[in-house]
């Protein structure tokens, strides 16, 4: 019994702590991208096609491949990413529509 309540309160606090690595490391990928001009209020995230896909605000999706490359997905990803000083965003070499990525990210 002891065990199983160590092994839920051990679970709950990685949890509650905000653990979830693989977004925290997009997101400051992004922010040292791009800049601050997100508000980044919300980021989700989803692996698809040997890569991370991600949408920032319900609206900017890109891209990021395993060597953290950025690309995106859609329009307004661009806009953002352009103007935020940097060379031009590659489209991203996947099949997935932002509409595809969307269904699948958390």
């Amino acid at each position: 019994m002891k065990q199983i309540l160590l092994t839920i309160s051990i679970t709950f606090l990685l949890f509650s702590c905000g653990g979830n690595p693989e977004k925290d490391r997009i997101s400051d990928l992004l922010k040292t991208k791009i800049g601050e001009k997100l508000p980044f209020k919300d980021l989700k995230i989803g692996k698809i096609e040997n890569g991370t896909a991600v949408i920032v605000d319900n609206h900017w999706c890109y891209w990021v491949d395993n060597n953290n490359k950025i690309y995106c997905v859609n329009g307004v990803s661009k806009t953002i990413y352009n103007s935020a000083n940097q060379p031009n965003c590659e489209d991203a070499p996947i099949k997935a529509t932002f509409s595809e990525i969307e269904k699948i990210v958390k």
